[in-house]
This record gives C-alpha cells, structure tokens and sequence, in this order.
C-alpha cells in the first residue's frame, strides 16, 4: 500500500524529494565538534577618506539550495557538488551577516554567493541581499545551471534577468558608501564589456576615490596570481577590451582599492602605486576580512 505522501504526490515527485535528501545527507554527517567559529581577518587600508569606515568583505558562500522546482539534471548536479567540501556556506553567511550587524557595517559580497542557478537558490540569495542590505555582485557560478552549463553566454544573458533586481553591478553599478564609490561590475567570465568600461568613466567623472568590486580578480604581473583565474590578461582570446580597460583601471589614481573573491583564499597585494587588491578567503570555509578605509 502506498504511504499517503506517494499517493499526494506520486511517484515521480517521490523520487525527485527523495534525491533532494540524498544531496542534505553529507552535512547532517559533519562531525564538527564544534563548527570552526568565523574567521574574521582585519586590515586597513588608506583610501583618503576623512572619516574612516569599515566594510566587512565576503565572498564564495556557494548556498546549495533545490526543491521540486528543478529539473533532474539540476538534482544531479546539485548531488555532485554536495560533496565539494562546501556545506557550511549557508551557516557562515549568516554567521558574517550577525557579525557585520552587531558591528553596523555593510557587508560586501564579491560573487559566487551561490554554487548554481536553481529557483530555491535564487529566491535564497535574493531575499538575504535584499533583508540584510548586503552588496552583491555576480560570479561565475550565478549562471551554472548544471555540470554542461559553467561559462556559456547565451545561458549567462537569459539568467541575468532573474538576478539583476538584487544583484548589483549586471553588468555595472555605483554605490556610494563614506563618500566612496564602490564600483561593482561583472568580470564573472574573466572578461569586461564595452558597457562597463563606459560606466567606469562616468564614475570616475565624479571625482571620489573608487573602490573597484569584482568577482574574479584583476591581472597584475609577478603577484602570483593564475592566469587561468584572472581577469585581463594579455594574450586570451583576443580580448583587448578587458585588457584595455584593466589597464585603464590601473592607471586611474582616484582607483584606490580593487575587492575580488573566486580564488578561494586570501591575498592582498599592490594592484598599482596608489592601489591595494585585497581577495577575500572562501566564505564556505568560515573566511572573510574586515577592511578599514582611512584617510
């Protein structure tokens, strides 16, 4: 006799709720005794701002949210990414958000706030940016839909619309925090467009230190940065735009800091003379920093 939840929802639905709990089975098994409490980094960093003002940077939560709502290929994915290593994305999203907010400071989130495109995760993540004020900007994996759906434009261009009402910076924007315009735009594909270039100089027209926002770090030699995981390096695809326009950034002395997160580990090096890139640790590892900006 079939139990009353199959007869509801048949069959099907049964096996699709049943995969969902096959993808939560791997963090009800963590033994973490107890979970690794926030690691919270601090450092300052001169910008020229007569009031100092810290923001708290995040980056690579990787929330893995699904329901019935998806279609078996993103269950399957979804199962396959279950065991990455990512689990405590969702509680130390919170855990930095409880932390900015007993500190009243923004948090700034520089992509991958999910690990791929499902409605629950989008719903998620749409709701937290919106409820806790946070600053978001798009990684790659805001338009993964499933292991054969990683960097393909076409997909990219018909997810945009269902992020761009939260998300900042789709593909660029200006928000202004302690008389600094943060500027947020997406490299999440390691490349720039004609748009955001033309963005950037109307920001710049405005004449206050600027605080470039991204998802995938921008290119500067003999740091020890992986080429494959920048944004702007010469030689790649004949993409003279994104080179053109890093180089522009890097020129800019009103550029005082770039914010970037992907590679999953802290760095902070010298982006130019008058700029510091600071690249948040992974958010899912219980990683993030705490950035002063002073005169």
């Amino acid at each position: 006799m079939k139990s009353d939840f199959q007869t509801v929802f048949g069959r099907r639905e049964f096996l699709r709720l049943a995969s969902l709990a096959a993808c939560a089975a791997p963090l009800r098994g963590f033994a973490y005794d107890p979970i690794p409490a926030l690691n919270v980094r601090k450092v300052s960093v001169s910008i020229g701002v007569d009031e100092p003002f810290s923001i708290l940077h995040v980056s690579d939560s990787h929330i893995a949210r699904i329901d019935s709502r998806d279609g078996e290929s993103t269950y399957a994915f979804a199962k396959s990414r279950s065991r990455n290593g990512r689990e405590l994305g969702e509680y130390y999203l919170g855990e930095a958000i409880h932390y900015a907010r007993a500190k009243g400071i923004k948090v700034i989130h520089t992509g991958d706030f999910m690990d791929f495109v499902s409605v629950a995760n989008i719903e998620h993540a749409a709701r937290r940016i919106r409820t806790d004020g946070i600053v978001a900007c798009v990684g790659n994996h805001e338009y993964w839909l499933d292991a054969g759906k990683k960097e393909i434009e076409s997909y990219k261009e018909a997810t945009i619309p269902k992020l761009k009402d939260e998300w900042k910076g789709v593909p660029a924007s200006t928000v202004r925090l302690g008389g600094v315009n943060f500027f947020v735009f997406d490299d999440s594909f390691r490349a720039v467009t004609e748009a955001i270039a033309a963005a950037f100089e109307e920001t710049v027209k405005e004449g206050l230190p600027i605080v470039m926002v991204c998802h995938v770090p921008l290119w500067t030699e003999d740091v020890g940065l992986n080429k494959g995981a920048s944004c702007g390096v010469h030689g790649r695809k004949d993409d003279a735009v994104t080179c053109e326009f890093v180089e522009r950034v890097r020129r800019e002395p009103l550029v005082r800091a770039v914010i970037a997160g992907h590679l999953h580990g802290f760095r902070q090096f010298a982006f130019s003379d008058h700029a510091q890139e600071l690249v948040a640790g992974a958010l899912f590892n219980g990683d993030c920093t705490e950035i002063e900006f002073t005169k």
